[in-house]
């Protein structure tokens, strides 16, 4: 029955396509958690710099030196987190627009699914009352 063939393939294609719904989903969790913790990393950075700049007063060259090394590595740190931070951003975004089109796709695949089903109500039902008629026109007789 051709009805029932689509109809079987229009749920196998919603749950592939709600596989992907729900992969594009984490994966967009995930970057903006990981943007979300990147942040928080650049913004404590930053926060330790500002904290470790030099006091006024004397200071030895040696410290100095290992707080210019520790000052110049935070700042570093500070950049890559604003960097990973900017990369999931954009990551995101890709991901909230591969989530939309997989949830479009979903639907889409919902509706055609109930429009096959629908169909194939149809044609059970035109069976039944064409095998229904004939019995219907014997007990007349």
């Amino acid at each position: 029955m051709r009805e029932a063939r689509r109809l079987a393939l229009l749920r196998r294609q919603a749950l592939i396509a709600n596989v992907a719904r729900r992969q594009a989903l984490r994966g967009l969790a995930e970057a903006l958690a990981a943007e979300e913790r990147s942040q928080l990393l650049a913004a404590r950075s930053r926060a330790l710099v500002a904290a470790g700049a030099p006091r006024p007063g004397p200071t030895a060259g040696e410290a100095l030196a290992a707080r210019a090394a520790f000052t110049a590595g935070l700042s570093r740190l500070a950049g890559d987190a604003a960097s990973a931070a900017a990369d999931a951003a954009r990551q995101s975004a890709r991901l909230s627009e591969t989530l939309a089109a997989a949830e479009t796709r979903a639907r889409r695949l919902a509706t055609r699914e109930a429009e096959a089903r629908a169909a194939l109500e149809a044609v059970k039902e035109r069976r039944e009352q064409a095998l229904a008629l004939p019995l219907a026109r014997k007990l007349q007789t």
